[in-house]
């Protein structure tokens, strides 16, 4: 049994992360949070506040913890000074672990809302500390905005929009040709995989996760014959991909087409050494996911 620190973990990947931890009846967990989180209390869960621009604050919320993952999730400066903050209180709390929060890609080159992560990986890669970042791909809980079926489990604590895939309005953009293999994990499982990680002797580097592994056009023809209803298609060539990109668009839409240019380049198709360390747990697939929320929508 460790005594886990998740930052972050009231929302999104953080509360799925949480969830799975306690789940397995085995380590003490709490969550370091900005603010009161009553909810959580009652529920048991302990819940110290901190504020990331006190470093003797979190090092005292530090204080006896084996292990801290960070889920902190924003995008901008705070995400990379929060993350550093917490990292040098870990060293300074005497944590062995750590857990920078990737949650999707390591290919952090290819997004400019990811150059904080390459600093932060740096800078945990010679902390000290042990450490494992958990790659994961695109989360299928994109999908599950307007599911017919139970939205709130189908999003998980994904609070943001549908990406190239919007099931509710039944269109589709698609990087490319649609050919390229990408990797979709449900954040449950993710949760799952790292509550199990917890038990291994020894982390590598790199932890990565596969739930399911398709193509664009896989996807959407699952969505149509899941459905039962056509989807609209819109092509987006690898050229015009580019060609945006050369534009200097704004941040949210370069942020969009770097991640298609990820998708087309091939960088999100991987394989998981975490599922082989774990064969047992059997992450939900694509037409699983769908099934369970959207079949005969």
């Amino acid at each position: 049994m460790v005594t886990v620190a998740i930052a972050g973990g009231t929302t999104g990947i953080g509360s799925n992360v949480l969830c799975e931890i306690i789940a397995t009846g085995k380590h003490q967990v709490l969550v370091l949070s900005r603010s009161e989180r009553p909810e959580l209390e009652q529920q048991g869960i302990s819940v110290r506040v901190v504020d990331y621009s006190s470093r003797h604050q979190l090092v005292e919320a530090l204080k006896g913890i084996h292990t801290v993952i960070s889920c902190i999730w924003s995008f901008g400066r705070d995400f990379g000074t929060s993350q550093l903050a917490l990292l040098e209180a870990a060293k300074d709390a005497n944590v062995k672990r750590f857990v920078p929060s990737d949650w999707a890609t390591d290919h952090y080159d290819y997004v400019s809302a990811y150059a904080s992560k390459s600093t932060i990986w740096h800078a945990v890669r010679n902390s000290g500390l042990e450490y494992t970042r958990f790659v994961n791909g695109i989360w299928m809980n994109l999908w599950g905005m307007g599911a017919p079926r139970n939205e709130a489990e189908a999003l998980a604590g994904y609070s943001g929009p549908p990406f190239l895939i919007d099931l509710k309005k039944r269109t589709a953009i698609i990087p490319g040709d649609g050919s390229h293999k990408v990797v979709f994990t449900n954040m449950m499982d993710v949760g799952r995989f790292v509550a199990a990680s917890l038990d291994l002797q020894y982390w590598a580097p790199d932890s990565t996760i596969v739930g399911d592994k398709l193509s664009y056009n896989e996807v959407v023809e699952l969505a149509e014959e899941v459905t039962g209803h056509a989807f609209e298609r819109t092509y987006c060539s690898e050229t015009e991909i580019t060609r945006v990109l050369a534009e200097n668009p704004d941040p949210m839409q370069l942020f969009f087409y770097q991640f298609m240019k990820l998708i087309v380049d091939g960088a999100l198709d991987f394989e998981g050494t975490l599922n082989a360390k774990f064969p047992d747990l059997k992450p939900v697939k694509a037409r699983q996911y769908l099934n369970r929320y959207w079949a005969n929508e």
